[in-house]
């Protein structure tokens, strides 16, 4: 079959692949219809992508669009535990030589140099303070060091008349009572230590449990056996509002003679900002230390790794943070962001949008994250293009991409 085509000089007749042209014009028609329908598609997608905002839509950046975010909604950066001046709960601890209640003392008094004129007695400190001791009586020693012991029960032997001149006395501690604290919960080496009684604290336990585990909480209880007769222990330590008032407590059994348990919380933030006061853990007390849950925030839309990521224990983390978090930017030319917050009960969620251009350069911008944040990295009509041209550069070549 011959087929005809005409230029300015001359016509001539010559043999034309006629049915592969028809193919030809064929294949390009579909490719332009393709093309008119992901245009078509392109243009509802671009349509969509603009609509009216909510009451609590802000944005990060000051903008003729809408509001800029209230500074009294950003969040603000969390004390951490772990910088915590632990050394502020410590209260006053006595000297570790003083004698305290169930403390053993041996006593040695001596009028002369021979055996004769010379007596040792002993006995264990009561929970009055006192000591007995044989024809001297009962003597108060608890608080003082053994040399203050030695005056007193001195003046108490003189004033029974027992020496007629002043004699000596020794008194040594020959067995110190301890008492027995139990530290769990999110501490390095969770267990049960002996501590002295004057420093029987807090403090002490924790170091005794070598410290704050990482994923520590705030929040630390104390719970001490009750005594018969309860005073009042702080609700939250260290916290102004509720200075003085019982958390929970189990009242003694007069019928069994059972002793309950009283407990209080420490705040650790508050606390170590006040530094005043002392938090004794009694003989057979526990601390309990609060195990922080692990906090994460979701990262969707146009990341190479979308996911959820739980904020690092001790840190902050921001807008390109999370970003980071998720494998970056999966498309080049995404630029809007929305921070969703969780709502207060009885509110709307927050929505932040954010430019993520602007947050490379701006503090306003990188927003700091809370938990339970979603951030999405949002399409635009530059993004959209972009991902139809892809689509359509793949459609002709198969596998080649425009960016």
């Amino acid at each position: 079959m011959l087929c005809s085509y005409s230029d300015r000089r001359t016509t001539i007749s010559e043999p034309l692949p006629c049915a592969g042209y028809a193919e030809c014009l064929r294949k390009m028609t579909v490719k332009s219809l393709y093309g008119k329908r992901v245009l078509g598609l392109l243009l509802l997608i671009c349509l969509s992508l603009t609509g009216c905002h909510g009451a609590n839509h802000y944005y990060a950046e000051d903008t003729i669009f809408g509001t800029k975010l209230p500074s009294e909604m950003r969040l603000a950066e969390r004390p951490k535990t772990h910088t915590v001046d632990l050394t502020r709960l410590a209260g006053g601890a006595g000297d570790s030589d003083t004698i305290n209640t169930g403390d053993l003392l041996e006593v040695k008094i001596a009028a002369g140099l021979s055996e004769d004129d010379q007596a040792t007695m002993g006995g264990r400190v009561s929970d009055d303070g006192t000591i007995s001791l044989p024809e001297i009586g009962s003597v108060n020693v608890v608080g003082i060091e053994p040399s203050g012991a030695e005056t007193l029960i001195r003046e108490a032997a003189i004033s029974k008349g027992l020496y007629i001149n002043s004699p000596s006395v020794t008194v040594r501690v020959t067995d110190r009572r301890m008492n027995t604290v139990r530290v769990m919960g999110a501490v390095k080496l969770p267990g049960t230590y002996r501590l002295p009684p004057n420093s029987s604290d807090v403090v002490s336990a924790l170091a005794a449990a070598q410290g704050l585990a990482d994923d520590a909480g705030e929040k630390i209880e104390v719970r001490n056996p009750s005594p018969r007769t309860r005073g009042e222990r702080p609700a939250v330590a260290g916290d102004p509002t509720t200075p003085y008032s019982n958390v929970s407590s189990t009242t003694n059994d007069p019928a069994t003679g059972e002793v309950g348990m009283e407990s209080y919380s420490i705040d650790l933030i508050s606390a170590a900002r006040s530094g005043d006061g002392y938090y004794n853990v009694a003989d057979g007390g526990v601390i309990m230390v609060e195990k922080r849950d692990p906090e994460t925030i979701n990262v969707q839309g146009l990341v190479k790794l979308p996911n959820r990521y739980e904020i690092p224990v001790g840190e902050d983390l921001y807008l390109l943070d999370a970003i980071a978090l998720a494998g970056g930017i999966s498309n080049q030319l995404a630029n809007k962001i929305y921070v969703k917050r969780k709502p207060l009960p009885g509110q709307d969620p927050t929505v932040i949008e954010v430019s993520y251009r602007a947050a490379t350069h701006s503090t306003d911008s990188n927003v700091l994250l809370g938990p339970g944040d979603v951030v999405k990295v949002a399409h635009t009509p530059a993004t959209v293009v972009m991902e139809a041209l892809n689509i359509i550069r793949f459609g002709i070549n198969g596998s080649t991409r425009v960016f």
